[in-house]
């Protein structure tokens, strides 16, 4: 990371000397578009990128897409790196987490801190969410939508015709795993893709060591934390989902959605951006499918939360930046993205009746993030507390330990806590 930086610093010394009036951006200025890099690839995450640009439309943006599939936005990042290395970064990109911060070290982000003030973020915004775009004293990112990562979808149709009732605890879930796999069901939907174990597993090491030990191995990375007996049970029973499935393979993550909408699967342990691509889909929460939190995480909120960083480079798109910053995150924008999309609205003045229109699913996502007593912990598989090169040690980590049945739960967790540093 520190070689990154210093070719991102040196990008910027020369950028510098070329982003005057007669810089090679200059030809640009007066275009009303502004080009958005981003990984929203599946079908609902194209139909809410493209319910922004509708609503950007009259505020007089135009939304160029440069739309980047790759699951967990992998491609995405490496294109991103690769425009800005070439003197040609975006105007927009989907930054979260611990790379909005990286980049805005290197001071390529574009402060919003006047476009937080006229819209009163600190008042609107939930705490947690203004506290993940705002860094040394600057507002650096829009935020558009909160994910839960702790997450059980399930199949009614399925659980219906077995008679069962969703798993609230992981003994009730083993005997409704039972049961699907004596009807020749498949009990869960599942891929060997590394960032989707890591998303599954991250799910389990919070229902197993709680909140606080949870904090200290992912936030404070405190590498001792991670030989604690609790994450041994994580990783025997991530091994253990993983056996659920006759022939685990790595595959994108709409193919177990898709299963799971088939009647091929009866659950999914998955973001709840699956369940914005059901519905896309055209299933239905009343009628084929429901969410519940992932066994022992009940007022839990493993969260990430999508945003959106405008890039300062040559074509100086400053006011239209802003525009756009303004637009997604008020409430009409905030209420048509997270509906498509599965998320929900990162606003805490979110009235009742707003809240109604948001579904079962959405709901108790954003009743658990806005409760004083839940626990509300960031993401390590979708940056929300680590760094890129750290969340892809984990996940690898992880991914060695199901494709290697000679390792023991033990040996994993030494891995783990060798590549987990404090920050």
């Amino acid at each position: 990371m520190k070689a990154w930086h210093g070719v991102l610093t040196a990008w910027l010394t020369l950028f510098g000397a070329f982003s005057g009036p007669a810089g090679p951006g200059a030809a640009y200025a007066q275009s009303p578009s502004l080009d958005v890099l981003h990984w929203w690839t599946s079908a609902s995450e194209r139909r809410a990128a493209d319910q922004l640009s509708v609503l950007l439309a009259p505020a007089g943006v135009q939304w160029v897409d440069a739309a980047i599939p790759g699951g967990g936005g992998m491609a995405a990042v490496k294109v991103l790196k690769s425009r800005v290395l070439m003197g040609d970064p975006p105007d927009v990109a989907q930054l979260i987490g611990s790379t909005l911060t990286e980049w805005a070290d290197v001071g390529l982000v574009l402060p919003l801190n006047a476009v937080a003030a006229r819209q009163k973020w600190p008042q609107a915004l939930f705490p947690t969410v203004l506290g993940l775009v705002s860094y040394k004293g600057d507002v650096i990112a829009a935020p558009l939508g909160i994910h839960r990562i702790n997450t059980l979808l399930y199949n009614r149709r399925l659980f219906a015709r077995l008679e069962l009732s969703p798993p609230r605890s992981w003994a009730e879930f083993e005997s409704v795993a039972r049961k699907f796999s004596a009807a020749g069901i498949k009990p869960l939907a599942w891929s060997d893709e590394a960032w989707q174990v890591a998303t599954v597993f991250e799910s389990l090491l919070l229902a197993e060591a709680g909140p606080a030990l949870y904090q200290q191995m992912i936030v404070q990375r405190k590498s001792a934390a991670w030989m604690d007996p609790r994450v041994e049970k994580a990783l025997l029973r991530l091994r253990w989902l993983r056996s659920l499935s006759e022939a685990p393979a790595e595959r994108v993550w709409t193919a177990s959605a898709r299963e799971l909408m088939n009647d091929s699967a009866a659950m999914m342990i998955m973001g709840d951006w699956a369940s914005g691509e059901l519905m896309a889909w055209g299933a239905s929460p009343a009628i084929d499918f429901a969410c519940v939190e992932v066994p022992g995480t009940a007022h839990m909120h493993l969260y990430s939360v999508d945003t959106l960083a405008m890039l300062v480079n040559a074509r100086h798109h400053e006011a239209l930046q802003e525009k756009m910053a303004e637009t997604i995150s008020a409430m009409p924008a905030q209420l048509a993205y997270n509906r498509i999309k599965g998320s929900v609205p990162v606003r805490r003045d979110l009235s009742a009746a707003a809240l109604l229109t948001l579904g079962a699913c959405a709901r108790d996502s954003w009743e658990t993030f806005a409760s004083p007593t839940s626990a509300r912990v960031p993401s390590l598989a979708h940056r929300m507390a680590a760094d890129e090169a750290t969340k892809d040690a984990v996940a690898q980590a992880l991914w060695r330990f199901l494709s290697d049945p000679r390792m023991d739960a033990q040996e994993a967790q030494k891995r783990l806590a060798s590549v987990i540093r404090s920050p």
